[in-house]
């Protein structure tokens, strides 16, 4: 017998149909209630032990994704990134974290947040470096390794380069955007 409570009448629920959820780190079950009838959806996700970060200071914090994922998502704001792209490279960061014993270095954790994001989008992986490297050698390695498409995906390789080729202004001073919309 099922043990999760009608919302509206808590009344024991049966379930209706199982699959995994588009997050692919939860189940989605369809559920409906013996009392009332109602029907309804509840995610579950599995619980594991907490994860910690050691931060730069030696301190230990717990491993917390809702700011991992406030952090991706500020570096990929109007980049065509998709929220289920910074979702899964948070899923796969939080997964490195378990396999690593539960606990990862805070300078791992840009480090994965920086792969993942030199794979989805050249602009947000600069966006996310420009916080996380404060050492203007660092950016200037990680702009080395952009110009040379290592560790870009290929299907982004195009964008990429396209990032670093520097922009033609008309001789009128009107800009190209400005010349596609007619406003020159």
């Amino acid at each position: 017998m099922d043990c999760v409570q009608c919302p509206s009448c808590s009344a024991p629920t049966r379930t209706l149909e199982t699959r995994a959820a588009e997050d692919g780190g939860a189940v989605r079950r369809r559920r409906e209630c013996r009392g009332c009838g109602r029907r309804f959806t509840s995610l579950e996700r599995r619980v594991s032990d907490p994860a910690w970060v050691l931060k730069r200071g030696g301190e230990r914090r717990p491993f917390d994704r809702t700011k991992l994922r406030a952090g991706l998502i500020r570096a990929t704001h109007k980049r065509p990134v998709s929220d289920h792209d910074v979702e899964a490279l948070v899923n796969r960061i939080e997964a490195e974290c378990g396999r690593a014993g539960g606990e990862l270095a805070a300078e791992r954790i840009a480090e994965l947040s920086l792969e993942g994001l030199s794979e989805l989008d050249a602009g947000a992986y600069l966006q996310f470096a420009g916080v996380e490297l404060a050492d203007p050698d660092a950016i200037r390695e990680a702009l080395a390794r952009l110009e040379s498409g290592e560790g870009i995906n290929p299907a982004n390789r195009e964008k990429t380069a396209a990032a670093f080729r520097p922009s033609r202004r008309a001789g009128s001073g009107v800009t190209p955007k400005r010349r596609q919309r007619g406003d020159g």
